[in-house]
């Protein structure tokens, strides 16, 4: 019945089975299931008649997602066998517009080297199993050499490594709308990129130029990464997102959406090549960049090349030594280009290390302010820390700046409907007070305060007599609730700010 409906109609119909990149996750079970169903359904619509096939098939490849093969060699398998399908029928490559890449395997430098040392077939056959036959490595040179891949690649492809196919794929879809990957499974005591990934092996040539395949793409995901099937994490800092690779993608003309999530972990230990960073005008609208080591130089040049972003949300790890000419006012000059843009700042990153300078001399040390951001009339939710509005420039103790920060009404837009403050302090509540002052005048589109919990101690505190701290601990605490108070007759939502002071034990203790 179906094959006698209009091509129109038919169209409509299949349309709804087709699935979307919002129904592909790694993680989502009961959505992969979805997908999977409806990936099958028209799979088998194809065999029913050759007007269903013209209809279904383009929708059948329109999104792909390639299995998790980190963990299940099957999933290798299945995407070999997709990729050899559009490989013989190129004008299949056409139809891709999305591709999810499920965790791919990888083999350390260490691994490939026993394995081929070894004389055990055993040995090679554990660690190379994924090596292509004559016939398939043959099939894909052939492709290859229309995107002129780099001898990277050939290595790789010699080397059995996923990632060659992944590459090839990429290489050979001129279509792509959406990327979407999550990171291949790790083992430590060695380097956390893998020895081939894919995204380095894309060298763009006379025949093959980035810029120009990838003209349709719009959004890049990147998922968190994995350990190994039974390992635990031993120490934070053994782990983080490589994001070099990837700067690459960013000067994309059609480009809106970055987004690379947070594993939590921290520093990568960083491979000593270099990776290019495109000089064009980005067009990115959003911009997420989770817990990851990210150099603070390319992170500036990334937020200049910026003129169009709408969300960006940074959580950036600390740098471990001084960084000269770095700070927040930095990032604050580095997004000015999109001042006009703007709707959603998000930083997250603890600066601390700015507060000594190159002689380790901490009483030297600066972190300068954000600064104004008047000037990003269309923001509307800022999420910081304390230490990005006010900076900490030779603190004496938790009250007083040596060097005092402009008031919140010098600092803030008054487009400003959401404001959300972390390591709160002492030092805080005065700019908050100004503010509240000139709330109706500076700030009208205010709706919420998010607040962490504020430390009301200070440094200087710990020789008074318990009473006469108990005190000030009382009266410092009344002076939050008239300020909580105050925002909420002037209509603004208080979230959080609940006052922290040390207690008797604490007290005692220190002093």
């Amino acid at each position: 019945m179906l094959d006698k409906l209009p091509y129109e109609v038919l169209h409509l119909v299949l349309r709804n089975l087709a699935t979307t990149p919002e129904l592909i996750h790694y993680d989502d079970e009961e959505q992969n299931d979805y997908h999977l169903s409806n990936w099958k359904t028209l799979a088998q619509l194809c065999k029913v008649s050759r007007q269903l096939r013209v209809v279904a098939e383009p929708l059948l490849y329109r999104s792909y997602a390639k299995p998790d093969s980190s963990s299940d060699p099957e999933g290798h398998y299945s995407f070999r066998k997709f990729l050899a399908t559009v490989l013989g029928r190129p004008e299949l490559l056409q139809c891709i517009r999305s591709l999810y890449i499920g965790a791919w395997r990888h083999y350390t430098r260490c691994e490939l080297q026993h394995a081929a040392k070894s004389k055990y077939k055993a040995c090679k056959a554990r660690v190379c199993d994924v090596h292509f036959p004559p016939e398939l490595h043959s099939l894909y040179d052939k492709h290859a050499k229309a995107s002129v891949l780099g001898d990277a690649w050939k290595e790789a492809l010699d080397a059995g490594e996923e990632a060659a196919e992944i590459a090839l794929l990429m290489s050979l879809t001129p279509n792509l709308e959406r990327i979407e990957f999550c990171m291949p499974h790790l083992s430590f005591g060695a380097d956390t990129a893998p020895m081939y990934f894919w995204p380095r092996l894309l060298v763009a040539s006379a025949d093959w130029e980035p810029s120009s395949h990838f003209h349709r793409l719009e959004s890049v995901m990147i998922h968190k990464k994995s350990l190994k099937p039974g390992m635990r994490w031993p120490q934070p800092h053994e782990a983080g997102f490589e994001i070099d690779p990837f700067l690459p993608f960013i000067g994309l003309p059609q480009l809106k959406t970055f987004y690379n999530e947070s594993d939590g972990r921290g520093f990568y230990r960083k491979r000593p090549e270099e990776y290019p960073i495109n000089e064009e005008e980005s067009h990115l609208t959003e911009l997420t960049l989770g817990a990851s080591y990210i150099n603070s130089l390319e992170l500036t040049q990334i937020l200049k090349r910026c003129t169009k972003l709408e969300v960006f949300d940074c959580h950036f790890e600390q740098e471990r030594s001084f960084i000269p000419d770095f700070s927040w006012n930095t990032v604050g000059e580095a997004l000015s280009n999109s001042r006009h843009t703007l709707e959603e700042i998000t930083l997250n990153a603890d600066l601390m290390s700015q507060m000594v300078t190159e002689d380790s001399t901490p009483s030297e040390g600066t972190c300068v302010s954000i600064g104004s951001l008047r000037a990003f009339t269309s923001l509307k939710k800022l999420d910081v820390l304390q230490t990005t509005l006010l900076g900490f420039e030779n603190m004496i103790d938790h009250i007083n700046l040596v060097v005092p920060a402009l008031p919140f009404e010098e600092i803030l837009p008054s487009s400003l409907e959401s404001l959300t403050i972390d390591w709160c302090s002492l030092t805080l509540v005065p700019y908050l007070e100004g503010m509240l002052t000139t709330l109706k005048e500076k700030f009208p589109r205010l709706r919420e305060i998010q607040l962490s919990v504020i430390d009301l101690n200070s440094f200087n505190m710990n020789h008074d007599p318990w009473d006469q701290h108990e005190a000030l601990m009382q009266e410092r605490k009344d002076r939050v609730e008239r300020l909580k108070q105050g925002f909420i007759k002037a209509g603004v939502e208080w979230i959080g700010g609940a006052p922290m002071v040390a207690s008797a034990t604490d007290h005692i203790h220190e002093t």
